[in-house]
């Protein structure tokens, strides 16, 4: 099954697995390509590794593709009934390592949509491993989302969050004044630094002078970001929120409030090593859908 959309044309690109979470992360690219008045791009990746067998052992690729093509069919009727006419879903079922395949389809798209875990079968096509290594080598940005991060067909906080730390990248902040523009939501910036402090005393002591100290620098500079943000986007409401303590979990809780999530993500060079800790905790907790980008 080939109907690839023309290189040209704009499009959000959702990877099908058969999975739940892979008809959930298709319901919501569907309502991403309805809001931005693009198309969605459906693919299915049929693992070259479980063609081959693990022994050299050459399976007929027969059954998997026809399984590919069922969940591509299924996921076709999910976009529907969200509401995108059926002439702007396209679809491809293609072989390959799925991470592979993904990453350089996101060259011609708009943004990956992807499922966050799955148990098992078809469903591990696109688990764990393929959201974490494409965040770290996507062209475009990526939105991760999951039965626990997206548990209804949409969330309502009308509030998207950027994570921002040391680095002095504006990319992710950028990202999210578009995406809370074209939404109608609130920007909030989200500052988050480690507590120079790591005993446990410290867990249940007040504030150090110190740290009072380091926290009003980081909302003066916070501040100062915002303005120039607010200067560039003056539709979009933006506040900030300067947390100090463990990042994981401080995003984690604060996700509960958010419709998105966005984090800057710097890719390791050691190979196999995608993402840093923190992130892919953030990943497997997650209470929003959470948008990354390089």
């Amino acid at each position: 099954m080939t109907q690839t959309p023309d290189q040209a044309t704009p499009r959000v690109l959702v990877g099908v697995d058969g999975s739940d979470d892979g008809l959930r992360a298709t319901r919501y690219a569907a309502g991403r390509a309805l809001r931005k008045d693009i198309d969605l791009w459906l693919v299915h990746a049929l693992d070259d590794g479980v063609v081959a067998g693990g022994w050299g052992v050459i399976y007929d690729p027969t059954v998997l593709e026809q399984a590919g093509k069922a969940a591509i069919t299924q996921a076709v009727e999910v976009a529907v009934q969200r509401g995108l006419p059926r002439e702007r879903i396209h679809s491809d079922v293609l072989v390959g390592h799925p991470a592979v395949i993904m990453e350089e389809l996101s060259q011609r798209a708009e943004s990956v949509v992807v499922g966050r875990r799955a148990a098992s079968g078809l469903e591990r096509m696109f688990v764990g491993s393929t959201s974490t290594s494409l965040a770290a080598t996507a062209a475009c940005p990526v939105i991760v989302i999951s039965s626990a991060s997206t548990p209804g067909p949409a969330t309502t906080h009308e509030r998207i969050g950027v994570a921002i730390g040391s680095g002095k990248s504006d990319k992710g902040l950028r990202w999210g004044c578009q995406e809370a523009a074209r939404r109608d939501t609130v920007l909030e910036i989200i500052h988050v630094a480690p507590s120079q402090s790591s005993s446990a005393l410290a867990l249940v002591s007040p504030p150090s002078k110190s740290e009072e100290t380091q926290r009003g620098r980081l909302e003066r500079e916070l501040e100062a970001r915002a303005d120039a943000l607010r200067r560039d986007f003056p539709q979009v409401k933006i506040e900030t929120t300067c947390l100090i303590g463990q990042p994981s979990d401080l995003l984690i809780g604060r996700s509960a409030d958010l419709d998105l999530l966005i984090l800057t993500v710097r890719p390791r060079a050691i190979t196999g090593i995608a993402l840093g800790g923190a992130v892919r905790a953030v990943l497997a907790h997650a209470l929003c859908p959470v948008g990354l980008i390089r």
